[in-house]
């Protein structure tokens, strides 16, 4: 069986484990979890971002070496920072102003740099996701680890479904509306993911030597539509929650006025909730309790968790 654990644990192994992406919520979750492990599976852990922000400033205080890198950087500057680890966790660089253009350099640069261990993260359903501009990258990057996985002595793709956590980027809208407002479809089925949920188990994935390399589909649970969703938010908030269907358009701007994403951000979370609405992420699997050795969090356990955030 190819672990990730035996990487590390081999006598010559830096112990070194570099997570990119970490300027965004994902890829910082990631590389928070993987720092608590630091001093007993791991000497070093590096967070590469592209541009620097509070949860960059947050990884620092907590023992990462932060690295700037873009994508316009190129193969051999990426390379070179992938050099320093032992396994590199490779999130799409979403914030990167280049998102979209060469995006898989970041996988590529892998064998460049002749690393051992690789793990891309991606999206449930990502090969049928090429119509959704901001979302084709993915399929590009899925085969830039094709194409190299062989040369990676172990290497796993993780795909995730729609993290729940991305409504707390409308919290002051539903804590002061009551609703839950955003471009898809109210009835479409998803099985959503809680973000911290994902990063567990990745990181156990890391550490666990019962835990095989390969390639996992996670997501939430359940299947559940964005109205129930809203009525599990009210249940746990005890405040009136709807769900409002608007316009690409209203998201966009709420985005950039009230939260100030960058451009990239906010279309890549219009693509997901357009391929919510078409059907392509209702994918429901085992995977992540599987990895997580328990039952994943219900979103009903997320709001009750985090129901401070969401309340006027």
């Amino acid at each position: 069986m190819v672990t990730f654990s035996s990487l590390l644990e081999s006598p010559t192994a830096y112990k070194a484990v570099l997570v990119t992406g970490c300027d965004m919520y994902a890829g910082y979750q990631i590389a928070l979890d993987v720092l608590q492990h630091k001093g007993k599976h791991f000497k070093c852990v590096y967070a590469v971002y592209f541009k620097e922000n509070d949860m960059v400033h947050h990884l620092k205080k907590h023992g990462a070496d932060c690295i700037k890198l873009a994508v316009a950087d190129g193969a051999d500057a990426i390379a070179k920072a992938y050099s320093k680890a032992d396994v590199v966790v490779v999130l799409p660089p979403v914030s990167d102003d280049h998102w979209g253009k060469d995006s898989c350099v970041f996988v590529s640069a892998a064998e460049k740099a002749k690393i051992k261990g690789l793990v891309l993260c991606s999206k449930i359903n990502a090969d049928q996701l090429g119509n959704l501009p901001m979302l084709k990258p993915l399929i590009q990057m899925e085969q830039a680890y094709h194409d190299i996985k062989g040369k990676i002595k172990v290497a796993s793709l993780v795909r995730c479904s729609l993290h729940i956590d991305m409504l707390w980027l409308f919290r002051d809208q539903i804590a002061s509306d009551g609703k839950i407002c955003l471009p898809t479809n109210g009835r479409a089925k998803f099985a959503p993911l809680v973000e911290s949920d994902a990063s567990h188990a990745l990181c156990r994935m890391l550490i666990d030597p019962n835990i095989p390399a390969g390639t996992y589909q996670l997501t939430g649970p359940e299947q559940l539509d964005f109205e129930t969703v809203a009525q599990h938010a009210a249940s746990k908030l005890d405040e009136e929650i709807t769900f409002n269907e608007i316009e690409r358009k209203d998201m966009e701007q709420f985005l950039k006025d009230k939260v100030k994403l960058c451009d990239n951000h906010i279309g890549y979370i219009g693509d997901m909730l357009e391929a919510l609405s078409k059907g392509l992420l209702d994918k429901c699997t085992g995977d992540l309790e599987q990895l997580l050795g328990k039952q994943p969090m219900s979103v009903k356990k997320y709001f009750e968790k985090n129901a401070n955030d969401f309340k006027p």
